[in-house]
């Protein structure tokens, strides 16, 4: 009987502890699944921040003008404010440092002949239509925004940005964009 009941007790600590050793491993998964999924999680916000860098240097039209590239990234329309935003990346494709960048100025035209034009090419990161000292190969996101639009344009016929000259010495020469689909919210 002694025998019988030290193998019953045994057997049951050998069952509790083996439950008790589950119940661990159970929590153990648990804690690791939830830190799999916190880190899943910013994995997906790194993934999207990519993903939105991808697209904002992603041209969709570029041209070469006095040794800068301009590339036109976004052509985006707000119905509310009635306003077109065009945003381009410029960059300095020379190997020395270009003293200044300038836009005179900026229109285009829809299909239907409609112009718009604006003087304010914001070009420097404090608001500025001028940039000053701008490094080699260094991309640079600057917008245009068109007031007082008409809401139904689907395309741009024909962006012209008017662009002073380095050495100012020329006329200000004309970097042309054409056929730019309007993205409207």
């Amino acid at each position: 009987m002694k025998i019988k009941l030290l193998t019953f007790i045994s057997l049951n600590l050998f069952f509790y502890s083996y439950l008790i050793a589950q119940k661990n491993a159970c929590l153990t998964l648990e804690n690791d699944l939830k830190n799999c999924k916190i880190k899943n999680e910013e994995l997906i916000i790194q993934n999207n921040y990519y993903k939105e860098t991808l697209n904002l240097i992603k041209p969709i039209q570029s041209v070469k003008i006095d040794d800068l590239q301009l590339d036109i990234t976004s052509v985006i329309g707000s119905k509310i404010d009635k306003t077109i935003t065009i945003t381009f990346i410029y960059k300095n494709i020379e190997t020395e440092i270009r003293n200044f960048f300038q836009c005179e100025q900026a229109y285009f035209v829809d299909l239907q002949g409609n112009q718009s034009q604006t003087y304010e090419v914001i070009v420097s990161f404090n608001n500025g239509i001028r940039a000053e000292n701008i490094n080699p190969n260094i991309p640079t996101k600057a917008p245009i925004t068109f007031r007082e639009i008409e809401t139904n344009i689907p395309i741009i016929r024909e962006l012209k940005l008017s662009i002073f000259s380095k050495d100012l010495t020329n006329r200000p020469q004309q970097a042309v964009f054409e056929n730019l689909e309007v993205k409207w919210k």
